[in-house]
């Protein structure tokens, strides 16, 4: 192969990767204008750019100096042989000392261009210390007495520098050593150890700095106490604040002295002085460190360690509280009454119109098999939300029909078709989340191709571009004909032209070249169905899109869509994190430890055009306020968010479900209570299907205790550790102006209060229930038992479990009964009035609020819609050749007729 054709290739391999890199970085600064935001893209860039262009020339300049000094003034020690310079042989790279230098030269710059790389990845913690914001209105660390900033803000950076130095610093003196070696300075004779005046002067002045460093790095080990995980608690207790802390504090003493010692050592000519202090850090930390800690967390701490660990345990609680945002949970008595009547039922109607029957994970089978209608639609996720019909806050389950481009055929896998045509999704599906038809089916609110409505929402703007999918990039406004397709109506197609302003105009050669390597797709710049006007969009899922223009926030697994408007949005949650609140607990999410979260934006994205736009919703948030200062103008205040929008805020789940995990053992404030886990609570357990899970928590559209109107809240139940009676549940609330208020309600300890897992229990035990379920189940068909949802009403709990059937030749349950529960009754009926009906008005609680002709309570239309259930259910009971009951049914009906004739409207 000749010369000519290697360095042929050569260059090809170079030009392919700067052409490669240079159009990467091309289509992300197109991208990141697209949103009007290269700002964030500038300061990531240069943030990054500027670690790592510093550290790699620190670096650089600390090895030359060092190579420099070595060899100018080396050789004019009282030891010097001849120099390595006149022994090297490198023909190929010219002279000795030329060969020498360019040796060096490149070793230097690739270990320089490594450590820039390895600090440019502490990019984030750089530019947070540099324009962090003090913790004002929380409290200072109780041992050091430090805001807590510091910790959040300025340790981390400050580790990332003692660790960097450090590094830099260890193979900068292991080359010092080396070359001096080689130079001469040091050398063996006799069998002791000579060097010369300035090998003995450098090498001391590296050790002195590294010894100093090494005790700094004890002051660093002393703040990572308020981390420690030693205890039965998180944080520093008794041990390490009295003795470890000593051992810290006296090692970095030592070190100083020793470091003071290595530079007078410059003058001495002898490293036994320093040797002796620094050999002597292993024993006295070891003594200091290790023994004196454990014979006082022995002899002191564990014979009364309640007595010596309370303050520090409240310390842990204290902070744990303020970290997860517990400590502003209003705590409230649940009084958990027994005699719950049918005019509370009436009262509270509202309520159970919108108690969630529906559970979304059959739902979502459902709606696959009813609301899909082409192989090619897709619906990700079922989500929960409130909408304002007929003037009624009422719950809904929702889904967005997306287009799934990996469903189509096989033989319609073309690019064509992929990137050009099958460019989005179409519409969604929306009922109520307490209606069912009488084939055990959702009754649809929003539903079908084009849109079609029962309710005053209307879908003006039904095509989804940009959603929870993974499909690739599209080109948009292209020539192809007949356009890009839109829906499926009937036996045709109809076709539609992108108008929306989302994605990258591709308006000349140059962006289609960069695009197509970018995407290693020659088909953007060869194709002939696009031109000028067309428009590529790209990074279209909405996780994607958020992760990459701000990387720096954490984002909710949920988001949810919402019809506002007549167009479609997706409202998403951000948070801010840490793990570097001193005494919190730590809690697991998938890889990383948290100590400390906020819910401080909330986001919305466009459907069709991709716009987004962040929104601060908790101005108390140092960590946003640090962000806001770094990216100036990409937040907005939550009162610019559109009206109709903030109207479907949720308390999300994820942040929810952290605060109950902490609140399980951090309800208990008192140290002694929390010492002896008096009182820890469970998350309790439910049956789904046939097997035994934790619950969930869900939405809920009720009216709390001394509450007047009906709100959008966010509830879990909890029980006893080990037990499985219910003691106490918690609300979030949804709906301004009171978004993000908490409350627990604590129920009584002095008497029973049935949990989730015992009603499940009395559900197996009723003989007509278990006999129905085995019945179901021997015929074919999969029972699948839903969430037990615990409903307050008025300071009673009812428990109300949907049941739903699936036959072994379908993937579409049917929600078939409903069970309720309520004090020691319990129930199952085709749906959730009659089970209402049947527990209230058919038994012995009737006794507690006997109807009579004096009863004014309930209204004349609450008689009628009574009085038609009965019928309702004499007519099922006569269907079904159930005589008896159909006779009790017109008793009943005949009973509240009566009582209707002495009624005046």
């Amino acid at each position: 192969m000749s010369k000519k054709l290697i360095w042929g290739i050569f260059i090809f391999i170079i030009a392919y990767f700067f052409v490669q890199i240079i159009s990467t970085l091309y289509v992300d600064f197109e991208w990141f204008r697209s949103y009007g935001q290269l700002e964030i893209f500038w300061t990531l860039f240069f943030t990054k750019f500027n670690v790592h262009a510093i550290f790699s020339a620190l670096f650089i300049i600390l090895f030359f100096l060092n190579f420099l000094l070595i060899r100018i003034i080396g050789g004019k020690g009282r030891i010097f042989t001849q120099n390595i310079l006149d022994r090297l042989q490198l023909p190929v790279l010219g002279t000795p000392r030329r060969a020498l230098f360019i040796l060096i030269a490149i070793g230097v710059l690739v270990v320089g261009f490594m450590m820039g790389t390895g600090a440019s990845a502490y990019w984030k913690e750089y530019l947070i210390y540099m324009n962090s914001v003090p913790f004002a209105g929380f409290p200072q660390d109780p041992i050091f007495n430090m805001d807590i900033g510091f910790y959040v803000f300025s340790l981390p950076f400050y580790k990332f520098l003692f660790g960097w130095a450090m590094f830099s610093l260890i193979v900068i003196s292991l080359f010092s050593l080396f070359f001096h070696v080689l130079n001469g300075g040091i050398s063996i004779r006799t069998g002791k150890i000579e060097l010369s005046l300035f090998s003995r002067a450098h090498l001391s002045f590296l050790a002195a700095l590294i010894v100093t460093l090494h005790g700094i790095g004890y002051r660093i080990s002393a703040f990572q106490l308020l981390f420690s995980e030693r205890g039965k608690f998180f944080g520093a207790g008794y041990a390490d604040v009295n003795a470890q802390l000593l051992a810290y504090n006296v090692c970095m003493v030592l070190s100083f002295i020793a470091a003071a010692l290595l530079l007078f050592n410059i003058f001495k000519r002898s490293f036994k002085l320093p040797l002796f202090v620094l050999i002597a850090l292993i024993p006295a930390y070891f003594v200091l460190g290790t023994i004196y800690p454990s014979l006082q967390q022995r002899f002191i701490v564990v014979p009364n360690e309640l007595d010596k660990e309370t303050p520090y345990i409240e310390n842990n609680i204290k902070f744990t509280r303020i970290a997860y945002d517990i400590e502003r949970v209003k705590e409230k008595d649940f009084a958990n009454k027994s005699n719950l009547t049918y005019r509370d039922i009436a009262k509270n109607r509202s309520t159970l119109d919108n108690v969630r029957l529906w559970d979304w994970r059959p739902l979502k089978q459902t709606y696959k098999q009813l609301q899909e209608l082409k192989p090619y639609y897709h619906f990700n996720d079922v989500d929960v939300d409130r909408y304002i019909i007929n003037k009624n806050k009422i719950a809904v389950n929702l889904s967005a029909r997306e287009i799934a481009i990996s469903k189509l055929a096989t033989d319609s896998q073309t690019w064509t078709n992929r990137q050009l045509i099958y460019t989005h999704g179409y519409g969604l599906v929306l009922n109520r989340v307490d209606k069912i038809t009488p084939e055990g089916l959702p009754e649809m609110l929003i539903y079908d191709i084009p849109p079609k409505t029962k309710i005053n929402h209307e879908v003006k703007r039904p095509e989804i571009y940009y959603g929870e999918h993974d499909n690739p990039y599209v080109i948009t406004n292209t020539s192809i004909k007949p356009g890009e397709f839109d829906y499926p109506y009937g036996d045709e197609n109809r076709y539609t032209t992108y108008e929306g302003s989302g994605g990258i105009k591709l308006e000349s050669f140059f962006k289609r070249l960069l695009f197509a390597v970018s995407f290693n797709d020659i088909n953007i710049l060869i194709s002939k169905n696009i031109s000028n006007e067309s428009r590529m969009l790209f990074r279209r899922n909405i996780v994607e899109i958020v992760k990459n223009l701000t990387p720096f926030l954490e984002f909710d697994s949920d988001p949810y869509i919402v019809l506002s408007e007549g167009k479609l949005h997706w409202l998403m949650d951000a948070y801010t994190i840490s793990d570097k609140f001193p005494y919190s607990k730590p809690l697991n999410i998938g890889r990383a430890k948290v100590n400390y979260i906020r819910n401080s934006v909330k986001i919305v994205i466009d459907a069709y055009n991709g716009t987004i736009d962040y929104y601060i919703i908790d101005k108390t948030d140092p960590i946003i306020k640090t962000y806001s200062n770094i990216f100036k103008g990409l937040f907005k205040d939550i009162v610019e968010m559109p009206e109709d929008l903030k109207t479907h805020i949720r308390y999300p789940e994820a942040i929810f479900n952290m605060q109950c995990q902490i609140l399980l053992k951090y309800h208990m404030t008192k140290p002694n209570v929390f010492y002896n886990n008096e009182d820890e609570w469970a998350i309790p357990k439910q049956i789904y299907e046939s097997s035994e899970e934790l619950i969930h928590s869900y939405y809920l559209v009720t009216t709390l205790p001394d509450e007047k109107r009906s709100e959008f809240i966010l509830i879990m139940p909890f029980t006893p550790i080990k037990k499985d009676n219910m003691i106490a549940f918690m609300v979030a609330k949804c709906d301004q102006p009171d978004y993000g208020e908490i409350i627990l309600y604590t129920l009584p300890k002095e008497k029973l209060s049935y949990g989730p897992m015992q009603i499940e229990a009395r559900v197996n035990q009723d003989t007509e229930i278990s006999k129905q379920l085995t019945l179901w189940g021997q015929k074919g068909s999969t029972v699948i038992r839903g969430n037990m949802l615990v409903i307050p009403i008025e300071e009673s709990l009812l428990f109300i479990e949907p049941l739903y059937l699936k036959a072994e030749t379908s993937e579409m349950p049917e929600l078939k009964r409903v069970i309720l529960s309520f004090a020691d009754k319990i129930v199952m009926e085709e749906n959730l009035n009659a089970s209402i009906e049947k527990l209230f008005y058919g038994s012995s609680f009737v006794a507690e609020s006997t109807i009579t002709e004096k009863d004014s309570g309930l209204r004349l239309k609450e008689y009628a819609n009574r009085a038609y259930r009965h019928l309702l259910q004499a007519e099922r009971y006569q269907r079904t050749g159930n005589w008896a009951g159909y006779g009790e049914e017109l008793k009943k009906l005949r009973e509240l007729l009566n009582i209707m004739k002495g009624l005046k409207e």
